[in-house]
Formats: structure tokens, C-alpha cells, sequence
């Protein structure tokens, strides 16, 4: 608790009424740290309560089933807790029957750490140290890699304690009578390990424990070791896509990912003091300003697969409104990239996530908010908050979108367009908090 260094020729009066005010705060504040879940107020009217209602309806349902392709790790010990497990990202309003039955069951990585980051946010400690344990188990506790990595996703609700290996997504097919699993889910991507990193560092900066610290000092590591790259611009390679032993090193380097990157180890150096993190961040953010587009003030969102080609046909939101939140004060100069967004991104007060401009896509949207608050533009970001109060369900939660079928520009491996549908999103709902809260996920902690 801090205290004024200054406080000087307090009258009887005023001593006494220092002494009830010291005692009303502690009292506060022994209320505060002994609720198991506490908010903030403003918390209290916000996005939060859909995020808790998802987190509570995924714990209460235990994983069941096995996947078609699983290895039991027989060196991993049986889980110890039954209090482990991943949210579910999306809950369907207007989408696919297809997108429907899978992702009733998919909990996205990236979701569950900006989750996690999110219910810091508004001190709920408890339900965000219960994520990151889970992020911490589920690399320990793969059914094949014991090499540190953590997959895209994981399928959702509590974990069984008697299983000692996390299942992935699935579907049954009757026409192979099998179990099929999707490529990207159980691949790992280099940005979502970046922000398990982030997630485990803001609850190690917020509330201690080192086996946080030691879990994301891991992730650093098998990135370091495993997707560093040195041809071009330098920077760290998308990560590894396939099943197992067959998995493929993903040659193409993402904007993105090298943002979150550079947050990540520049922060484990300022943790560890260890000058090899502080190289890293910066061998990530060389990568990130080779991107930079100085005749139109925006970053292009990587290279194609050779590692060193620029990849020019879509330009992403977040790769501009991630720039001053990553990198804060060193991305001062390129910060014109927030008006390149409103020029070739912005509908009304909300922002598509490429430049057609079909739709709000309200992830982004809350990403730029949060960018304007980080640039001291309140007005704007004042705006966009507005806008997203607007957009939010009657149950608190934020859509994908505020229309049935959102585009990104981007084509999947099996040559489908990359869509988003309309579902509840925690990702997006996560996003939203954190920009009600002025809290940059980054930098948490």
C-alpha cells in the first residue's frame, strides 16, 4: 500500500479521522483478498459477467471420450487436481451447423490466455490462476511432444483427473468410422505459445509463484530453439502444423506474432535480467519494423512461406492496433499505422478485420480501442468503447461480428476461405474487457 511522503501538521481532528479512514481501507481491502472470485465495480456491469458464466458452465462439464490418434504419455504423472480446464471460445448464435458441432467443444489457447488476462484485469485471481495452471498442465501433460511446446487448441471443460494427457478437438466420422481431428488445432502456432507466455507473466507480475515464471521462460525456449529464423529480416517462423511426428515447420514469419514475441521476451528480461531475452526481443522486433510500409504508414502482416518474400494481398487490424501495445514507446514513430486503420479498415465507429470492410469484427474493434487509450487519444477510444457497449448480447458476451458471415481475405490449407461466423466469442468478449478496463494485455502486471 503506498502512503504520500508528505503529510504534515494533521490536527487532533484530522488524526482521528486518518485513523478510521486507515482502518475502513483495510478492512476493504481483507474483504477484497479473501472473496474467492472478486471484481472490480466497474467490472460488475461489464462483459466479465459472460466470461465467468462461460468459465463456470465449461468447468462443469468433464472432458469425456478419447481421440482417435491418442498416445498416452506414460511418463507424465496422473493430474492432481480437478480443477483444471478450458473454456469453450465460441457459443453459436447464427452460424453453420457445421461450425456449430465443432465448436461446441473447441477451446482455442489464444481465448483462454486473453481470458486469463482479462479476469486479472479485473482482479478475479482465482479464475485466472485457474487458467494459466491449466496452460502449465497441458504442456507438462501432451499425449507425444515432451519437448515443451503447448498445441492451438485443446477440447473444452474440466479436465478428467484419472486421464494424464489433455484431449484434443475431435469429430466422429461415420463414413471412415473414425475420429478426426482438425490440422490447426493440433498444431502449435508461435503466436498463441507467445501469449500463454504473456498470460503466465501476468499472473507471475501480479501475484508471484516461479513455477509460472519457469513455465514461460520454457515456452521462450522451445521458440528460441525451434523457430528462430536468420534469412531476411530475421524474426521467429510461424511454428509447426501437423500431427506428431509428421509435423512441418511453418517457414512464412507473421507481424503479429513477432509483436507479441518481442512483448514477451522483453519482459522476461526486465524479470530475469538475463541480457539473451533482451537480444531475443530484439532480433523479433528488427523482424516487425522490416515490416513497416512507410509510403502508406502501415505493417504488412509477414513474409509468404520462403521466409523472405513480403505477403502483400491482406492487410490484418491487429497487426496495426497490436503495434502500440506491444512495443509502447519504442512504436511511437509508426504509430500512424491506427490512421491507416481508420482509412482502409474503419465502419462507422467499429473495424473490419481486412481492408473490404464487410463487417465489424469486434475483436479488432476492442484491439483498437485499447490502442487509442495507449496513444492518449480518449476521445476516440471513448468512441469505440460506445460502439462495443452497443454490440454486446443481452447476456453480456461479444459476437464475432455484427453480421452472419465475416471475411478475412485469408484461404485455409484445405483451399476454403477463412470465415468468421457470428458466435459468441470469448476471445472478442475477453478483448472487450480489457479495453473497459484501459488494461494493455501486453503488459499486464
Amino acid at each position: 500500500m503506498y502512503l504520500p511522503s508528505k503529510i504534515r501538521f494533521l490536527s487532533n481532528e484530522s488524526m482521528t479521522f486518518l485513523r478510521i479512514s486507515c482502518l475502513a481501507l483495510m478492512i476493504v481491502v481483507i474483504l477484497h483478498y479473501t472473496k474467492p472470485f472478486s471484481t472490480s465495480s466497474a467490472a460488475a456491469n461489464s462483459n466479465y459477467k459472460y466470461l465467468v458464466k462461460v468459465f463456470d458452465r465449461s468447468l462443469a462439464i468433464t472432458q469425456a471420450g478419447e481421440n482417435f490418434k491418442a498416445t498416452s504419455n506414460k511418463n507424465s504423472p496422473q493430474l492432481e487436481s480437478d480443477k483444471l480446464g478450458f473454456m469453450v471460445s465460441y457459443a453459436p448464435i447464427s452460424s453453420t451447423p457445421e461450425f456449430d458441432a465443432i465448436a461446441q467443444k473447441v477451446a482455442f489457447t489464444y481465448d483462454n490466455a486473453v481470458a486469463a488476462l482479462a479476469f486479472m484485469a479485473v482482479g478475479d485471481r482465482e479464475r485466472a490462476r485457474q487458467i494459466v495452471d491449466t496452460l502449465v498442465a497441458a504442456q507438462k501433460r501432451d499425449r507425444y511432444f515432451q519437448d515443451g511446446r503447448i498445441r492451438n487448441a485443446y477440447k473444452g471443460g474440466r479436465i478428467d483427473p484419472k486421464s494424464n494427457h489433455f484431449l484434443l478437438p475431435s469429430e466422429f466420422d461415420e463414413a471412415t468410422n473414425s475420429w478426426q481431428e482438425s490440422e490447426f488445432h493440433v498444431s502449435t502456432h508461435t503466436g498463441n505459445v507467445a501469449w500463454a507466455m504473456l498470460a503466465l507473466l501476468g499472473y507471475y507480475e501480479s501475484y508471484g509463484q516461479e513455477e509460472y515464471l519457469a513455465a514461460a521462460i520454457s515456452w521462450g525456449e522451445w521458440i528460441e530453439h525451434n523457430c528462430r529464423d536468420e534469412q531476411g529480416a530475421g524474426g521467429y517462423v510461424g511454428g509447426f502444423t501437423g500431427w506428431e511426428e509428421r509435423a512441418k515447420r511453418l517457414n512464412y514469419k507473421s507481424t503479429e506474432h513477432n509483436l507479441d514475441l518481442y512483448a514477451a521476451f522483453a519482459r522476461l528480461y526486465l524479470i530475469t535480467e538475463n541480457p539473451v531475452w533482451q537480444q531475443r526481443a530484439n532480433h523479433a522486433k528488427q523482424f516487425v519494423f522490416a515490416m513497416w510500409d512507410r509510403d502508406a504508414g502501415k505493417f504488412w502482416t509477414g513474409t509468404e512461406d520462403d521466409g523472405a518474400t513480403i505477403y502483400q494481398e491482406v492487410i490484418p487490424l491487429d497487426a496495426q492496433a497490436w503495434t502500440p501495445l506491444a512495443l509502447k514507446q519504442a512504436g511511437k514513430p509508426y504509430w500512424r499505422c491506427l490512421e491507416y486503420a481508420e482509412q482502409h479498415h474503419q465502419l462507422a465507429a467499429g473495424f473490419d478485420f481486412n481492408q473490404d470492410r464487410d463487417g465489424v469484427w469486434y475483436e479488432g474493434t476492442a484491439q483498437m480501442a485499447l490502442a487509442y487509450q495507449e496513444t492518449n487519444q480518449p476521445q476516440k477510444a471513448q468512441t469505440v468503447l460506445a460502439m462495443l457497449q452497443a454490440g454486446k448480447e443481452t447476456s453480456g458476451g461479444m459476437p464475432t461480428s455484427d453480421r452472419s458471415t465475416l471475411t478475412t481475405g485469408f484461404i485455409q490449407p484445405d483451399g476454403n476461405p477463412w470465415l468468421y461466423f457470428r458466435s459468441l466469442h470469448v476471445g472478442a468478449t475477453a478483448w472487450a474487457v480489457l479495453a473497459e478496463q484501459g488494461v494493455n494485455p501486453f503488459w499486464l502486471g
